[in-house]
């Protein structure tokens, strides 16, 4: 993965746009995000975390007529997170999950179950980590590591779930980015 850092103008939005680098391991079994924020990591975080802002960029990666109708959280080690959207020709889906670790502004660790439909996760959730490190005047460099409990299907994931949070992402900086 080529280091995002190295990006010689970070002051546009289409240049961090340009710095989103998604790598499913070789096992299918968990991935990585890279990118970096126009904004300070108190901001990126916040943004990971406040439902004002959630309700903003989260659901922006989803198919058209998506919405998020649950969004939820309780930034606290132990504290859980709950969205729920309902998304065009796939219906209901939730994500569940427990904050692990919370290092403001530095980091947030959580364990996340996600389902289809209106029922409980089930089975091991998925472990998160996020890193949000001060780069440059006022930039975030942000790392997502998660590992997922079963393997995916590369083509699928790299079609539609590395797609989706792609687009999220973009939301969520020019979001960062013009609402400090």
């Amino acid at each position: 993965m080529t280091d995002p850092i190295l990006h010689t103008d970070l002051s546009t939005l289409d240049a961090r746009r340009g710095s989103t680098q998604i790598e499913l391991s070789d096992d299918s079994s968990s991935y990585r995000c890279v990118r970096t924020f126009g904004a300070p990591p108190e901001r990126i975080f916040r943004a990971f975390t406040d439902p004002a802002d959630l309700r903003i960029w989260f659901p922006s990666g989803a198919p058209a007529g998506s919405d998020l109708t649950v969004c939820e959280s309780d930034t606290v080690e132990g504290g859980r997170y709950h969205y729920e959207m309902v998304i065009p020709e796939y219906g209901q889906m939730a994500w569940h999950g427990t904050y692990t670790g919370v290092d403001r502004p530095d980091r947030l660790d959580a364990d996340e179950g996600f389902v289809m439909g209106e029922v409980d996760p089930t089975g091991p959730p998925t472990a998160q980590t996020l890193t949000f490190e001060p780069v440059g005047e006022g930039f975030t460099l942000m790392t997502m590591e998660v590992n997922m409990p079963e393997p995916e299907d590369p083509e699928t994931f790299m079609e539609q779930s590395a797609a989706g949070l792609t687009t999220s992402l973009n939301t969520m900086d020019e979001l960062v980015s013009s609402k400090p």
